[in-house]
C-alpha cells in the first residue's frame, strides 16, 4: 500500500501516525528510514509526505494513534519530522507501548488519560530528541521537562485537593519549583494548576452530594463545601452552578 503525491493531493491529512506493531509484521518506508516492523516496534508516519506499507503473511495488526499536526509542530517544530523509528528493545518504544496499554485500560479514568496523553506527547518529544539534530532539540527537552512537572503537579493535587491551605503557589514550593514553571507545565494540558485544583474539588463534592441523597440524615452542602478543601462557600455555589448548572443543594434531586 502507498500513499503517494496524487493521494497526498486528492485525500489531504493534518496528522502525523504513530504506529504501533502489535502482531505479525509490516515492511513500512518513509523518506529514508525503511523498516521491517515487528510487535513492539514503533514509527513516527507523517501523513503529509509520500509513504509505502506492505503488511506479511495471514495477519498483521497495528495500532495507529492520530497526532495532529497542529500540536506535533507546536510543541516540536521542524524536529517533527516523519519516518523516526524505534527499535522494540528501545526505551522510547517499550515506554510507549506500556502507556497506551495504560490508556486502554478499561479502568483508567479520565484524569488519568489526559495525564496518559502527556505521556505519550513527552516520549515522542524523547524520540526526536534523540533522533533528531539541530536547534529545535532543547524546545523539545523542555516540552519534555513541562511534561514530566506536569505529571508531578497533577499527581500531588490528587492526593492533597482536599488541603483548603492547597494553592498553586503551596504546590510550586512543595516541588521545588517556581510558579511559573509550574504554569508553563500545566499549559501543556490547557489548564492552569489553580483550575485543576477546582475541578478536582469540585468533582469531590459532585460525588458527596450525590452520595447524601441516600442518607437518612444528608449533610450540609456547606459541610460538604469544607470537606472538598474549599473556604467560601458562596464560592463554591458560584463554581458548582457554573460547571453543574444548579446550585449544589440541588443537584441529584428529581424535577419537580
Amino acid at each position: 500500500m502507498r500513499r503517494t503525491e496524487k493521494d497526498i493531493r486528492t485525500t489531504p491529512s493534518d496528522n502525523f501516525f504513530l504506529i504501533v506493531q502489535e502482531e505479525g509484521s509490516a515492511f513500512m518506508k518513509q523518506h529514508s528510514t525503511t523498516r521491517m516492523m515487528k510487535p513492539g516496534d514503533l514509527i513516527l508516519i507523517d501523513s503529509a509526505h509520500t509513504s509505502e506499507f506492505t503488511f506479511f503473511g495471514n495477519f498483521s495488526r497495528q495500532l495507529s494513534l492520530h497526532l495532529p499536526r497542529v500540536e506535533m509542530v507546536e510543541r516540536f517544530g521542524k524536529a517533527a519530522v516523519g519516518g523516526q523509528y524505534a527499535h522494540r528493545s528501545e526505551h522510547h518504544a517499550v515506554a510507549i507501548s506500556a502507556i497506551l496499554a495504560k490508556a486502554f485500560d478499561k479502568n483508567t479514568n479520565e484524569t488519568q488519560t489526559s495525564f496518559l496523553k502527556e505521556a505519550i506527547y513527552g516520549m515522542v518529544g524523547a524520540m526526536l530528541w534523540e533522533k533528531s539534530a539541530g536547534g529545535e532539540a532543547k524546545k523539545i527537552e523542555t516540552d519534555v521537562s513541562r511534561a514530566q512537572i506536569l505529571e508531578r503537579g497533577m499527581a500531588f493535587v490528587d492526593r492533597f485537593f482536599v488541603d483548603s491551605s492547597v494553592t498553586t503557589q503551596t504546590i510550586s514550593e512543595k516541588l521545588g519549583l517556581s510558579t511559573r514553571q509550574l504554569q508553563r507545565a500545566f499549559a501543556l494540558a490547557g489548564m492552569t494548576p489553580t483550575d485543576y485544583l477546582l475541578k478536582k474539588r469540585l468533582e469531590r463534592a459532585c460525588q458527596m452530594l450525590t452520595d447524601r441523597m441516600k442518607e437518612r440524615e444528608p449533610m450540609l452542602v456547606s459541610t460538604i463545601a469544607y470537606a472538598c478543601g474549599f473556604n467560601d462557600v458562596s464560592y463554591f455555589n458560584r463554581q458548582f452552578r457554573k460547571l453543574f448548572g444548579c446550585a449544589p443543594g440541588q443537584f441529584g434531586r428529581p424535577a419537580e
